[in-house]
């Protein structure tokens, strides 16, 4: 049997698969903030069956951005929307 859906501990994590989801760079945030578009998009993979679910590149600051659309990281709100995405993400088991 493949590997690929066994568990795999690196550290003190430990993934229910070895099923990744890497970043995607979505552009669909406004100021930074992290929508209901990331809420699905992000959790829907987790509710797929991944073992781990990687956010686009969110920066630390405004002028730290890719492009004006991406996620941030610099303010309490950003935190908070990404809370509710990352607590949906674990209760799927990702």
């Amino acid at each position: 049997m493949s590997l690929l859906f066994s568990p795999l501990t690196l550290r003190e994590v430990t993934f229910r698969n070895r099923v990744f989801v890497s970043p995607m760079c979505q552009y669909s945030s406004q100021h930074g903030l992290p929508a209901d578009w990331h809420f699905v998009h992000l959790g829907s993979r987790a509710v797929g069956g991944a073992g781990m679910v990687m956010v686009e590149a969110s920066a630390v600051s405004p002028e730290g951005r890719i492009c004006p659309d991406d996620s941030g990281l610099w303010c309490a709100p950003q935190a908070d929307a990404f809370k509710r995405i990352t607590a949906f993400i674990a209760q799927q088991g990702a």
